[in-house]
């Protein structure tokens, strides 16, 4: 889902759509509309309708609200707007009267917690709103929060297979996350492909493009397909499942616990290996001085809404059922105990999948991120066999 609004039409790009004076460039997979007086185009999908209905709720909406995974660029003779979902998955750059893009950075980057508009002359405006929203942070059992992400999960799956008319396809890394969002496709009876292997398709885009989407770690490991598919990501799961070495660090420094203390105590656990490697030393060492609970929450929340990993690639979309900054929430209001099994062992993540496929979590690797990861899936080859 990548653009860039300028005066020229840019060739490293498969789509030029010309309106006046302004060139939207974009990847495959995008459409255009004419709505009364607006020139739209789009991409992506919502959870509550079909996008291209949804627009103009989308274009009169001041706050973005809706759930999904889009983005709707509308021109008319004033103005250009660029609307998104409400957790918007990828940074936006700017250059006053050059070029506005989502591909490369530029001199000013505009956060997910802002509204963008330009006039025709490409000089941008910026809304700041509260896209973290109130935060609570009472505890609540094991339980609750549990059936809680479970029916929000369910809720967000059914409102993505009702509309969603496009096959769908997961990769099983052998991890908690990717088997985490296809447990709850097949949960609902959706039909889906498991892939048993990477693949990628070079369009024009991705041959002009390689060397800037490098940049961005997550693209290193998606799949493309030319044709159109959607693949189901388990992105962003470590971040916005409390597993991050960053903001799991800080949440229990702010409560006086050393997460390096817990996993040299635990080596067994999942995250061991992955939590030790210098990388992710480095984050969980930094040190943290809380102030409050509220605000540890606020800061931890702050850095996942801007942590950008899939926003689709030409004409395959991700599917990322675990990018819920809500859902994080409700992580941080477990009790301790709990909350350090999530963190150590992807406790939490596990239940809900037993939830939806008894007996799956004995796919997932020994270690998180550490070789042979994808051993146990041959445990789910042989169950399927079997039948």
């Amino acid at each position: 889902m990548f653009f860039s609004i300028s005066h020229n039409q840019h060739e490293d790009f498969n789509c030029h759509w010309n309106h006046g004076a302004i060139t939207v460039n974009t990847d495959s997979g995008w459409s255009q509309i004419q709505l009364e007086d607006h020139y739209v185009v789009y991409k992506g999908y919502a959870e509550t309708g079909k996008l291209v209905d949804l627009i103009p709720t989308i274009l009169s909406q001041h706050e973005p609200s809706l759930l999904g995974n889009f983005c709707v660029i509308a021109i008319d003779q004033h103005k250009i707007q660029i609307k998104t979902d409400r957790y918007r998955g990828f940074t936006i750059w700017a250059d006053n009267e050059k070029e506005i893009t989502n591909l490369k950075e530029l001199t000013h980057a505009v956060w997910t917690d802002s509204i963008l508009e330009a006039d025709l002359n490409l000089n941008i405006t910026e809304d700041k709103f509260d896209v973290i929203g109130s935060i609570d942070t009472t505890e609540l059992t094991e339980t609750e929060v549990l059936d809680r992400i479970d029916q929000r999960f369910l809720e967000r799956t059914l409102g993505f297979v009702n509309y969603n008319t496009l096959p769908v396809k997961s990769f099983l890394s052998g991890g908690v996350d990717s088997l985490l969002a296809y447990s709850y496709l097949k949960r609902v009876d959706a039909e889906v492909e498991v892939v048993e292997y990477f693949h990628v398709d070079y369009d024009h885009f991705w041959r002009s493009n390689a060397h800037h989407l490098k940049k961005f770690w997550a693209y290193k490991q998606i799949h493309h397909w030319t044709t159109p598919t959607v693949i189901a990501s388990g992105a962003p799961g470590d971040e916005l499942m409390l597993r991050s070495p960053t903001t799991t660090s800080m949440y229990l420094q702010s409560l006086n616990i050393n997460l390096m203390e817990l996993i040299n105590n635990n080596p067994t656990c999942l995250h061991h290996d992955h939590f030790l490697k210098p990388k992710s030393k480095e984050l969980i060492e930094r040190p943290y001085h809380a102030v409050s609970k509220d605000q540890t929450a606020w800061e931890i929340c702050n850095i996942l809404m801007n942590d950008c990993q899939h926003w689709h690639i030409g004409n395959t979309l991700s599917w990322t059922l675990l990018r819920d900054i809500e859902v994080t929430k409700l992580l941080l209001r477990l009790p301790l105990e709990s909350a350090v099994g999530q963190i150590l062992n992807s406790d939490i993540s596990k239940k809900l999948i037993e939830r939806n496929i008894p007996g799956a979590t004995a796919w997932i690797s020994d270690q998180k991120n550490i070789e042979p990861i994808r051993k146990n899936l041959n445990r789910r080859i042989e169950t399927r066999n079997a039948f």
